[in-house]
């Protein structure tokens, strides 16, 4: 398990804007994929302080429900959810979306197997800053999908009561994607002003995001790599 941590200094004003009108943070984190879907907000924030230090563990579940709307706002529930490690695979055999994870899958990767009838919703969790697992993404599951995370995160403040894992497909207010694979000891810090926003500059983990963007392109990595491991797999399990 790898610890993450975000600092984010604030001055005096900008800290009691935010608290006066009930802001709140919000984390969403990114996936490369085979399958077709949605983000989700993963993580939220909502005791401010001047000096706010967020952390979280990398911690991976896979997870399935039988609702599969990509509906922004809808707020994804997992039917059923399984903790596993990178090169699990999860193989669903029931309706509902049960099913058994075993070692086995590509390196790197979490693997779900849907072997039963039913169409499916499916994707990765991640422990937030309260130690809960929470969707990052929601997916359609056919037959074969492979996740691998992505060590990138978009944060944003917003006074709207969003909740996590709710669909989001365009940010919540201007924000910034953050790129941990440029962290040292899997920590970031960065300056945020209500007036100024992210003081991106001479920061090269951290890029703005404009308020409106579409999110889908930030955050799902739809790779075409992905989909033809994905394709030789469910030929290996349907023999």
């Amino acid at each position: 398990m790898e610890r993450h941590k975000l600092t984010i200094d604030m001055n005096d004003a900008t800290i009691e804007q935010l608290r006066d009108h009930h802001f709140a943070l919000f984390g969403l984190h990114a996936v490369a994929t085979s399958a077709s879907g949605a983000p989700t907000i993963w993580l939220s924030v909502h005791y401010l302080e001047r000096r706010l230090e967020v952390t979280w563990q990398e911690t991976y579940s896979m997870y399935t429900t039988r609702h599969r709307t990509m509906a922004p706002s809808t707020k994804v529930v997992a039917t059923h959810n399984y903790p596993a490690p990178l090169g699990s695979v999860l193989a669903v055999s029931g309706n509902d979306g049960a099913g058994i994870v075993s070692p086995g899958g590509p390196a790197g990767h979490l693997e779900i197997d849907n072997t039963g009838r039913t169409d499916l919703g499916a994707g990765l969790c991640v422990h937030d800053a309260h130690g809960m697992y929470q969707p990052i993404g929601i997916f359609d599951l056919v037959d074969v999908d492979l996740f691998q995370p992505i060590p990138k995160v978009a944060f944003f403040f917003s006074p709207i009561p969003h909740m996590a894992g709710e669909i989001a497909t365009r940010a919540l207010g201007p924000g910034v994607m953050l790129d941990y694979s440029m962290a040292r000891d899997h920590s970031l810090s960065i300056e945020y002003d209500l007036h100024d926003g992210w003081a991106c500059d001479n920061r090269p983990y951290a890029k703005p995001i404009d308020a409106n963007e579409p999110l889908n392109p930030l955050l799902l990595q739809r790779s075409s790599a992905l989909q033809a491991l994905a394709m030789q797999r469910q030929r290996s399990t349907s023999r």
